[in-house]
């Protein structure tokens, strides 16, 4: 499904790769020579994971409300940063509140506060994260937990908390994150309104909030164009393009109904991409249709894996995907 995955699966980093991935934003900052206060070199032992809330570094500081988009910030004075993690709410979330056992979706930005230059620009941290992994750094969790899902939420974090996670540096300045964050859960799936199919070419069952049996009619030839047909209709989000999408997703061979990819077969935890990260196909199914929505969608190489195929896609293969679309932002 992804343009750049080679096997033609979807498969989520482990938490391990999303620990790296953190600490490689964090590390990086480290080449900058911090300001006054921003930074703090090795030596500082068991640094704490405290959160104060609305504490003086992060009042001070300036974040845009626009969730799911870039945020627009203004930096605090780098001798307002404490020994503590400090937090504060930019956009309250209407979801379900995120726990130390949560799965979340991360965009973040994440900021060098002794230079002021971006140390990861703002984006889909990569994979989706378990906050009970052991690997995953302290500071992850206590920047989100108890946090709603659909919330924005910003912290600092100081130079002796982050040292803990990058115990290569000699010096760590301290980092603002901003952070929209989303909670899965899994075996989630669509809860829309069952509705009449509008195609005969695959078979889906409409029961809302149940993984989708689904049966690929082999016979008929394959369509000319494009197939898209909504069986459950949701009333969330409208996905649009370059949105980061949350799903459930089966993927089929329309010429014998071969499965060769499923998030439900993975443990039904759900997948989490961009609609720019995956095959035209897929990204034209999602582009337009509203969070809660049951889409099955057929389509011919041209819009999927071409000529060649990939991996356990045979060349020239037309494909079938049914997918339930859980969030976006």
């Amino acid at each position: 499904m992804k343009k750049f995955d080679r096997t033609g699966t979807r498969r989520a980093l482990n938490a391990v790769a999303a620990a790296a991935a953190i600490v490689l934003a964090i590390s990086g900052c480290a080449a900058g020579a911090p300001g006054p206060t921003a930074g703090t070199t090795a030596g500082a032992t068991s640094p704490s994971l405290e959160v104060v809330y609305d504490g003086a570094a992060i009042t001070a500081t300036s974040v845009s409300d626009n969730f799911g988009a870039e945020p627009e910030v203004t930096l605090p004075d780098a001798a307002l940063v404490g020994d503590k993690i400090e937090r504060r709410t930019i956009v309250e979330g209407a979801g379900e509140q995120i726990n130390a056992d949560s799965t979340v979706v991360m965009k973040l930005l994440v900021v060098d506060l002794g230079t002021g230059q971006s140390a990861q620009p703002y984006g889909y941290l990569g994979a989706n994260v378990g906050l009970n992994d052991p690997q995953l750094p302290g500071y992850v969790a206590a920047m989100v937990n108890g946090a709603t899902s659909g919330s924005r939420i910003a912290a600092i974090v100081p130079g002796e908390v982050l040292l803990g996670s990058a115990t290569t540096q000699t010096e760590v300045p301290a980092s603002l994150f901003v952070i929209d964050v989303q909670s899965i859960a899994p075996a989630a799936a669509a809860t829309g309104t069952p509705m009449d199919p509008t195609q005969d070419l695959v078979v889906v069952s409409q029961t809302p909030g149940k993984q989708p049996e689904i049966t690929v009619n082999t016979s008929p030839d394959a369509p000319a164009e494009q197939v898209i047909d909504v069986v459950l209709q949701g009333n969330g989000a409208t996905v649009k393009e370059g949105d980061l999408v949350t799903v459930q997703y089966t993927g089929l061979l329309l010429s014998d109904g071969t499965e060769f990819d499923s998030s439900w077969s993975r443990g039904g935890m759900p997948s989490s991409f961009p609609t720019t990260g995956v095959v035209p196909g897929f990204a034209n199914a999602l582009v337009g249709q509203q969070v809660g929505s049951r889409v099955v969608t057929v389509f011919g190489p041209d819009l999927g894996y071409g000529e060649s195929g990939t991996g356990s896609i045979p060349a020239g293969s037309t494909l079938v995907f049914v997918v339930d679309i859980i969030d976006t932002m």
